[in-house]
């Protein structure tokens, strides 16, 4: 078994082909991302752009920091 690591929904390749829009509004809503599986593994996570926009600033000031 994997760390789902705060993910608050898991969703299939076959469900993110047939409920895509469901999925997605789902996801704008939530404070974390969907964990989209495929063969039953982690395969990618799909977030809001909020969300996005987040993680990339945080991403960034940690850089900032290290380089200091």
């Amino acid at each position: 078994m994997y760390s789902t690591k705060g993910i608050e929904a898991v969703a299939t390749i076959t469900e993110l082909r047939s409920k895509t829009s469901e999925l997605v509004e789902h996801a704008k809503e939530i404070d974390r991302g969907i964990l989209i599986q495929k063969n039953n593994e982690p395969y990618a996570v799909l977030i809001s752009y909020d969300l996005y926009i987040d993680l990339l600033s945080a991403r960034e000031a940690m850089s900032r920091k290290r380089k200091k």
